[in-house]
């Protein structure tokens, strides 16, 4: 009986440790995705105590985007701040010729507008700034500073939130075991 309650039970929290944190896709709230939260790719991340290095009038390096500049940061999903471009969509996504996306040849900076986006997907689409860089984190250096922010856990959405008409939400099939949140 005892090799069986390890096998059924133990040897899973033995090999795979503890299960990750899920949070509900547009459930604000402390007890769900908090308001010091910002989802990214999928993750839940600790905004709480972030400070945006200098960068422009808005950032002197204390302040956090959560608090300051209006930016409706808290709660919401900033996944195309930090676009994974020129992967698995290299070259079936290309820039129009009279764009000014930045890249060289097929390998683009962005695909889609660097905005947050409410991750209730109940609003329109923001294309504001389309076509400039400002707020898309490129740099190697934006993305080392994002890896070190606590990952609360992971951002998930149900059938029914995807069916749901009021909701502005797609699904996207990948041949990699990959997480996107977009």
């Amino acid at each position: 009986m005892a090799g069986v309650g390890f096998l059924t039970f133990g040897f899973t929290m033995a090999v795979c440790g503890k299960p990750p944190n899920m949070f509900h896709g547009g459930a604000i709230g402390e007890q769900y995705i908090g308001k010091g939260s910002v989802v990214i790719h999928g993750f839940d991340y600790n905004f709480t105590n972030f400070r945006h290095p200098a960068a422009g009038s808005t950032f002197n390096g204390s302040t956090n985007p959560i608090y300051t500049g209006g930016w409706n940061l808290a709660g919401n999903d900033a996944s195309f701040l930090f676009q994974k471009t020129n992967q698995h969509c290299y070259g079936h996504i290309t820039k129009a010729g009279s764009s000014s996306i930045t890249g060289s040849g097929n390998n683009l900076n962005w695909y889609f507008p660097c905005n947050i986006y409410s991750q209730y997907g109940n609003q329109g689409a923001n294309i504001t700034g389309y076509e400039t860089s400002t707020n898309c984190h490129l740099s190697t250096r934006s993305r080392q500073l994002l890896n070190q922010v606590q990952v609360l856990g992971h951002v998930y959405y149900t059938w029914d939130d995807v069916k749901n008409p009021n909701r502005n939400l797609a699904v996207f099939e990948s041949w990699v075991p990959v997480v996107y949140s977009l």
